[in-house]
């Protein structure tokens, strides 16, 4: 027989320990919870896990805390299993209400490992233990047992343990963690965090440090936290008893929370988050019959015994991780963590990950709820023990979960109908839209077809009153007009500083990258070397948006095939008054491009381009605020703010303006003042140069 003082066997044969500890534990992660948690029900204020998956097929384990820790006797209830620690007087020695029942969280460690050590600090002595049932070391008929040992193996936390008056360490070897990847890894922290429910206060805590290769070795512990995504919610139920365990969330103010939505200004709808305190009894409640004279609602009671839900449920404004994650940074949905979950903790403890499947409800909203609920009552002492054999959930047989579900179900139905009450408004708002683009859309092109029409004095008035008529009352049945109004810039690249300065001088008025096609912008990635590619671009720019063709004529111009093509899609599909030009001298203009208003030649009689006050005030009443008059249509369609207009100053006499000591230069617009000598004027030497030589560059 077995020293009493020195060894301590198991109640069990290794054998059964293995079939037990395989069917409690799905993963490491759920046995490492329940050594957190005998840490918790020991009154330890910290609990430490060391974990070095530096070799994750030889991986260490480690727990510490600074609870109780075991006396000689503890150590026989240890290997006692079955043994229901709540009604042990001596086993209560840390908490009121502690989280294990039936003394089995000792099988984790072996689940983890059949090789560990235990040091422990009791108030009346101190201890160190080992188990080893490696292969060879033990058969299975056997009883593994405790072996009393002087060392245990060396960690970075022999300072941490050595500094610690009473507590236990359970160090864990040869872990295998193959298969367990860097993000499972790096979600541990969040899983940890989700299987207990612990005061917001500072104590007690659980805190992790992670040893991967490539990472510091240094000693990095971080308390596990809860990363609910509480800014993603559009509406939340709360009730606490205890304030303590309120998230600090929920407490704050409301957030607004931004709903991706398609056909309303800026894609986005918003609204404040609402808060809303979870009635425990709510007015629509189906179940009841089912639970017999047992429950007594009016007390709260079933079989005499008390029972409270507290916690919160919220629904999400979107389960889209980009959109989401702009509401709440903390937002997560990957194979390690889906928020569509409502985690059931009992006593601070997970119990089941995730109840909403046993609710039976369906609709678009269900998997946007979330919420950690807790319901006291699924083991209370005093009532029969309906865990499952793994003790990951509950037998959904009995009437305490029917009794949860009855409580919860009209909850989240109603968290589900304020999200489709969102959604109803969000369709109305983008209906209203929708009509009101329409509108704008057919008012703006019955103004532009009468600017049009205006060109063609050889028809009579009343023809073209008549014409102007007829297609207006066309345009308000089912065709609706273009909504997309655009500039495009038609240009040979050699001329690129000018129509840079246009492009420039649009964008700082507030103008959009996305409303002007101009393919030499900086970075753009429009441009294709493949001539079908970029021809196809051409296309739709010019022919499928309502888009203003603006052409920058020169010799360059009439050399580029690609200009060429992009002047004659303007030409045949638009009116007269549809594009606009700025030419570099006279000879370069091709005839087919004419529309009858007056001609701005950049080149003066000296072969010479400056900014003269006639090419600064062609360019604001000429080109600029055209573009802008046009892109400010489409916008008032759509519901964007207004792109500023440029203001032509008028000049004074030369006279006057000798009498001030000032120039005409001094009446220009600072801004294009400042673009043409940033842009344009130091390309001038090179550009001329190569434009007045015996051959120009496309």
């Amino acid at each position: 027989m077995a020293n009493n003082n020195t060894e301590a066997a198991f109640t069990f044969s290794w054998l059964a320990l293995k079939l037990l500890g395989r069917g409690l534990y799905s993963n490491p992660w759920n046995a490492l919870s329940e050594l957190v948690a005998n840490g918790l029900d020991a009154g330890a204020t910290d609990v430490h896990i060391y974990i070095d998956a530096t070799n994750k097929t030889d991986a260490t384990i480690e727990v510490l805390d600074n609870g109780s820790g075991m006396s000689r006797s503890d150590i026989d209830s240890y290997v006692t299993v079955g043994r229901d620690k709540r009604k042990a007087e001596d086993d209560n020695r840390g908490v009121d209400q502690p989280m294990g029942r039936k003394g089995i969280g000792k099988l984790a460690a072996l689940f983890l490992s059949p090789h560990f050590y235990i040091s422990t600090k009791h108030v009346r002595e101190a201890s160190k233990w080992e188990l080893d049932a490696r292969d060879g070391k033990i058969s299975d008929d056997e009883h593994p047992q405790l072996a009393s040992v002087l060392d245990v193996p060396s960690t970075p936390n022999d300072e941490l343990w050595n500094a610690t008056t009473t507590g236990t360490r359970i160090t864990i070897l040869g872990v295998d963690l193959t298969g367990y990847g860097p993000q499972a890894i790096q979600a541990l922290n969040t899983r940890l965090a989700n299987q207990f429910l612990l005061p917001v206060s500072e104590k007690p805590r659980v805190l992790l440090w992670v040893q991967r290769v490539g990472k510091s070795q240094d000693r990095a512990y971080e308390p596990v936290e809860k990363s609910t995504a509480f800014g993603n919610f559009t509406e939340i139920l709360h009730r606490f008893n205890n304030t303590e365990y309120r998230p600090l969330e929920l407490s704050g103010g409301l957030p607004v929370v931004k709903i991706p939505a398609k056909g309303i200004p800026g894609g986005i709808f918003s609204c404040t988050q609402r808060l809303e305190p979870l009635e425990e009894l709510p007015d629509e409640i189906d179940g009841w019959a089912e639970l017999g004279d047992d429950l007594n609602l009016e007390d709260r009671t079933y079989k005499g015994r008390p029972f409270a839900l507290t916690g919160w449920l919220g629904v999400h404004a979107t389960i889209k991780s980009e959109a989401a994650q702009a509401n709440d940074s903390r937002f997560a949905k990957n194979k390690f963590y889906n928020p569509a979950q409502i985690r059931l903790y009992v006593r601070g403890k997970l119990a089941s990950d995730n109840i909403l499947p046993q609710l039976g409800l369906t609709g678009t909203y269900v998997n946007y709820i979330e919420g950690e609920i807790s319901f006291d009552l699924l083991d209370d002492d005093e009532l029969p023990d309906i865990a499952t054999a793994n003790r990951q959930d509950f037998d959904q047989t009995d009437k305490r979960v029917l009794l949860l579900r009855a409580l919860i179900r009209p909850l989240v139905r109603r968290l589900m109908q304020g999200r489709n009450n969102l959604a109803a408004a969000i369709t109305k708002n983008a209906d209203d839209e929708k009509s009101r683009r329409e509108t704008a859309g057919k008012k703006h092109f019955s103004q532009q077809l009468r600017l049009d029409f205006a060109h063609y004095e050889e028809i009579p008035q009343a023809a073209r009153d008549e014409l102007h008529s007829i297609i207006s009352n066309k345009i308000q049945g089912d065709v609706a007009p273009k909504q997309k109004y655009r500039i495009f810039i038609s240009h040979a690249s050699a001329d690129q500083a000018f129509a840079t300065l246009i492009d420039e001088l649009l964008r700082a008025r507030g103008a959009r990258e996305d409303e002007i096609f101009y393919t030499s912008r900086p970075g753009a990635t429009t441009v294709s070397t493949d001539a079908n590619a970029l021809r196809e671009v051409v296309r739709r720019n010019i022919t499928d948006d309502n888009t203003l063709v603006f052409y920058l004529t020169s010799k360059n111009f009439m050399k580029s095939q690609y200009c060429l093509f992009e002047g004659g899609a303007g030409w045949a599909t638009r009116a007269v008054s549809e594009y606009l030009k700025l030419n570099v001298e006279f000879q370069a203009i091709p005839g087919w491009l004419t529309n009858g208003r007056a001609e701005a030649i950049l080149l003066d009689s000296g072969g010479e381009i400056i900014l003269t006050p006639e090419i600064h005030n062609y360019l604001i009443e000429g080109i600029l605020n055209p573009m802008i008059d046009h892109l400010n249509r489409g916008r008032d369609i759509i519901g964007e703010d207004q792109l500023r207009r440029y203001v032509r100053r008028e000049l004074p006499s030369v006279v006057e303006m000798s009498r001030s000591s000032e120039s005409p230069e001094d009446y220009f617009d600072p801004d294009i003042v400042e673009h043409w000598n940033v842009i344009v004027e130091p390309a001038m030497p090179n550009y001329l140069s190569l434009y007045h030589g015996p051959t120009n560059h496309v």
